[in-house]
């Protein structure tokens, strides 16, 4: 015979006490966990960072136009929401950067501020912007520096992704006009870089490509100062790198470098090696290479593409041990998966982009996903990029900036409450994640 306890006191409550109960109970929970401690977010907001992954503009001078990032001929699509131009944090960031004080956007207003501080500001301007984030180093993706954009303050991280498609790329072009813009771009690059080594034509044979062109091309901007590379082949393609033999990339190199036509397999093939080739490069000249992973903008990406665990077969490849591989972007929107990655002795991730893709809380999980796993291989970055005259790249890392700091004190504060973790400790896990990693990570001196 089965024999009933007594039913407990909060059961016998009437259904409306009982539900306003747990409704505050439950409303108390989630603002502790999106509130971080106050001390803490002012500590870790006084660190000067390493923002490790943005895309700042060069000052123009007087009676040039300002250089614009977006390609003109990729089609329109509206920018997520945070990115959009009702987000009141624009008008945060305006009030810091510029003194705009009005609670209405007035954007002729808003323009002339800006125009003023770069005119008194000068060549010294991205250096101002810089300060007011308490940020002390900005790594800038490009393929070159310009006014304004000088080490220490700035270094390069310098794309070399043109390499890796040096044949007739028009039969992947027509695939969609972003991509089409993409691989434009690439084409050009990559006949300034043959100019730049004096290569008049594209050499005969794999070998004379690498030893002519790219791996002097390379060991030019380790010379020049540059701290990184990049790839972000996943504008052009999928991250399924496969791992054809010399000869046969050699093949494929020979028969097609004078041919406007050449097979989707195999072109791809000697697309892998050049890949892998670049990567080992990378690995031996001691410079780390990004690579995007996750979102990327423009309508056509290609989201399935550029999933981080594509890369596998390349992170477990022993001959790339010496390579140290940074997830740019951390994957979103799987970053939390992403993790699992970092075991990997030569794998680094930094959650740029994440702060204006998502929004506060949900970076916050992330991080503290991430900090719970492997907190020594977690890097910030803003991805700070022009959307346009009004939003620059100034106001996305302002944004980005304070979103990913207040993440992460929000991060380290559940964890404290948890027990997982004190209070020295978060400080040093914040310490470790706005600058210490990326210090050591892309050899930064203090």
């Amino acid at each position: 015979m089965v024999r009933y306890s007594r039913v407990p006191d909060y059961l016998q409550m009437p259904r409306a006490i009982l539900t306003l109960l747990l409704t505050v109970a439950l409303t108390s929970v989630r603002s502790a966990a999106q509130s971080p401690d106050s001390a803490l977010l002012a500590e870790i907001e006084a660190i000067r960072a390493i923002d490790t992954h943005a895309h700042p503009i060069p000052t123009a001078r007087a009676g040039e136009a300002d250089e614009f990032d977006p390609p003109e001929s990729v089609p329109p699509m509206g920018p997520p929401a945070l990115l959009r131009l009702d987000n009141p944090e624009w008008r945060k960031a305006w009030r810091a950067l510029y003194g705009y004080s009005a609670d209405s956007i007035d954007l002729n207003r808003i323009r002339s501020l800006k125009l003023g501080a770069k005119s008194r500001g000068g060549v010294a301007y991205p250096r101002s912007v810089l300060d007011k984030l308490k940020i002390e180093t900005m790594l800038a993706n490009r393929h070159a520096m310009g006014r304004g954009l000088e080490p220490p303050r700035f270094r390069l991280v310098w794309f070399v992704d043109p390499f890796v498609f040096p044949l007739n790329n028009e039969s992947a072009k027509s695939l969609n006009a972003q991509r089409r813009s993409a691989y434009d771009t690439e084409e050009e690059w990559l006949s300034a870089y043959m100019k730049e080594q004096g290569v008049v034509e594209l050499p005969p044979t794999l070998d004379d490509y690498m030893n002519r062109l790219v791996v002097p091309a390379m060991e030019k901007r380790k010379r020049d100062g540059a701290v990184a590379l990049k790839l972000s082949i996943s504008y052009q393609r999928d991250l399924r790198v496969g791992n054809p033999s010399r000869a046969e990339a050699a093949r494929v190199y020979r028969q097609y470098a004078r041919n406007p036509s050449p097979p989707a397999d195999d072109y791809r093939a000697l697309q892998d090696f050049l890949i892998r080739e670049i990567a080992r490069q990378a690995g031996r000249i001691g410079l780390p290479l990004q690579i995007h992973v996750g979102a990327g903008s423009g309508p056509s990406f290609d989201n399935a593409g550029a999933d981080p665990f594509l890369l596998m077969p390349m992170l477990l490849d022993t001959a790339l041990r010496e390579t140290t591989f940074v997830l740019v972007h951390g994957g979103f929107p799987s970053a939390a998966a992403t993790r699992v990655l970092f075991a990997k002795p030569n794998v680094f991730v930094d959650f740029s982009s994440q702060a204006f893709l998502s929004s506060t809380r949900e970076l916050s999980d992330v991080l503290r996903k991430w900090l719970e796993f492997r907190p020594e291989k977690v890097m910030f970055g803003t991805d700070a990029y022009s959307l346009r005259p009004e939003i620059g790249w100034e106001e996305v890392a302002w944004m980005t900036n304070a979103s990913s700091r207040r993440a992460l004190a929000i991060a380290l504060t559940g964890m404290i409450a948890d027990g997982e973790i004190d209070r020295a400790r978060a400080l040093q896990i914040a310490r470790m994640v706005l600058s210490e990693t990326a210090r050591s990570v892309y050899a930064l001196s203090h």
